[in-house]
């Protein structure tokens, strides 16, 4: 039998609940009515976003340095529209989008379309092959992608968050106030889970928030702000969207409206048959291998160079994300059984760099990295991740951290290796690379093989040798760029690449000049070619 106390403070605590759950259903109703009134949001078919946009290259970590006062690089989205099609519960993302910065593959400069698109529970992408269906949850360096994201920017509308709110099969909770909004969270019949602002002044929903896992943070909160509402057939929407992320309040997104289309003829973005019918791709790592680069020296699939000590391994980059990373850390373990895995060198901190940085700081190995590195790495270690905990989450672990200056020497009497500045190089100022002596093997990133296709800083490779005086056969890059060696290079295969890459590049330079186009990082510098 329930004691009399018990049933009081049980009945108490129904009554605080009925009461904040009424208070978000009015703030709602009161949005609704801000917005255009409940009869005309619930009666609209469809909304066409149409703008264009910018978004922080790789979550604004792939600057120069990892210091928090450097520029942000950008990448333009035009050509940019949002399909809201509330009749049917579809969502269209299209854009078209280029590096506002020098990038060595052309796709990052060609404007090629972006088709992404939401069909309930089907995420898929519309490309020259056709219609294809994409992961549930897509942990990619360059975007965050998947059914719960698509989901999530499909409520990046008023009007389309306010309509959820209302939705019965929807469900409201923990009502408070902040500063001047009313803050309600909203989980939807799928389960998805999302904070809706209400400015207590205007009724107008003033942002919404969600978050999503991510390998270098564990998770990132983004918040999308809307501003300035005007008046359009019958409803009121927003000029601006800002979405910002909780690591550095970095402005992730920011979408500027030329204009609206409200009811107008939208695509059937219904997912095709076949899309429909096949199954929903699982987030399976590629099968690691190895190749035996010199003694006791291999490079793994994934990019990572493993070198072996007396008595333990050290890795060389643990890239792409915790998936990859994981599966790249178990198969260095059974190289040589027995040695430990203890240290894990990151050349720099971009974020197609260090998916493996939270993995590694879990498993327990020391991080040794470029001194200006250590403030970054901190940050990516301590993001907090609540709502999707990771390994780190789950087991917390301290960043045990080896800085390197100019030089740093790794040895004992079965191993060396030099870990030396990257200097001078204009895509990662704090960058070091590994060299061991008796191979004559580097192992680098980015600083001769970033990609194939262009070479935007072609003097720093030979620069760093002849300035350390280092005597090379191999290179063991961590982005396999050339389809003809896909492994180790040899030096003589190095130097051709750049060659080729520079030729590229001043091609490409002149193409854009005859457009009249003042192309990032034209005319190409250099001393040497």
């Amino acid at each position: 039998m329930k004691r009399p106390g018990a049933v009081l403070l049980l009945a108490a605590l129904l009554a605080v609940n009925a009461h904040a759950s009424g208070w978000a259903a009015g703030a709602v109703a009161r949005a609704a009515t801000a917005l255009g009134g409940r009869d005309r949001i619930e009666a609209v078919r469809n909304i066409t976003l149409i703008g264009y946009g910018q978004y922080a290259y790789v979550y604004g970590a792939g600057n120069i340095t990892g210091d928090p006062e450097a520029p942000l690089k950008y990448e333009a989205a035009n050509d940019l529209r949002r399909v809201f099609d509330l009749e049917h519960g579809r969502y269209q993302q299209l854009e078209r989008r280029n590096y506002l910065f020098p990038f060595a593959i052309p796709s990052g400069h060609d404007f090629h379309l972006l088709n992404q698109i939401l069909d309930g529970d089907i995420a898929y992408d519309v490309g020259p092959g056709g219609a294809n269906r994409i992961f549930r949850w897509k942990d990619d360096v360059h975007q965050l992608d998947g059914v719960h994201m698509r989901r999530m920017w499909s409520l990046n509308n008023p009007v389309a968050l306010v309509r959820a709110a209302l939705d019965p099969n929807n469900r409201l909770s923990n009502a408070r106030r902040r500063a001047g909004l009313l803050l309600v969270d909203l989980i939807l019949r799928q389960g998805d889970h999302l904070t809706l602002a209400i400015d207590s002044a205007t009724d107008l929903p003033a942002w919404v928030s969600w978050s999503n896992p991510e390998s270098n943070f564990g998770q990132l909160t983004l918040t999308t702000h809307f501003t300035g509402y005007v008046p359009q057939d019958g409803l009121m929407l927003p000029l601006g969207y800002v979405t910002r992320l909780d690591w550095r309040n970095v402005d992730y997104l920011k979408i500027y409206v030329d204009a609206y289309l409200i009811d107008g003829q939208i695509a059937d973005l219904g997912a095709p048959e076949a899309v429909r019918a096949a199954p929903e791709p699982a987030a399976v790592p590629k099968p690691i291998g190895a190749v035996a680069a010199a003694k006791g020296i291999w490079r793994l699939s994934n990019g990572t160079t493993v070198f072996e000590f007396a008595d333990h391994l050290t890795l060389f980059d643990l890239e792409n994300n915790q998936f990859t990373a994981q599966a790249a850390l178990d198969f260095a373990r059974t190289l040589v059984p027995g040695k430990p895995v203890t240290e894990l060198i990151a050349s720099h901190s971009h974020t197609d760099h260090m998916g493996g940085l939270r993995l590694a700081v879990a498993e327990g190995l020391t991080v040794i990295s470029r001194r200006g590195n250590e403030g970054v790495l901190r940050e990516m270690v301590n993001h907090p991740a609540p709502e999707f905990p990771d390994k780190l989450a789950l087991h917390p672990r301290s960043l045990k951290f080896v800085p390197v200056d100019e030089h740093l020497r790794l040895a004992d009497g079965r191993m060396t290796v030099d870990l030396y500045w990257a200097r001078a190089n204009t895509h990662m100022a704090d960058a070091i690379f590994a060299y061991a002596p008796s191979a004559k093997l580097i192992a680098e990133g980015d600083m001769a093989t970033a990609a194939y296709d262009y070479q935007w800083w072609p003097d720093n490779y030979q620069d760093n040798l002849e300035h350390y005086g280092l005597d090379v056969a191999l290179l063991s890059p961590v982005h396999s760029v050339w389809p003809e060696h896909p492994d180790v290079l040899t030096q003589a295969q190095v130097l051709e690449l750049i060659k080729g890459g520079v030729q590229r590049t001043r091609e490409r330079c002149a193409a854009e000049l005859t457009n009249g186009n003042y192309f990032p990082g034209c005319p190409l510098q250099t001393r040497r070619y």
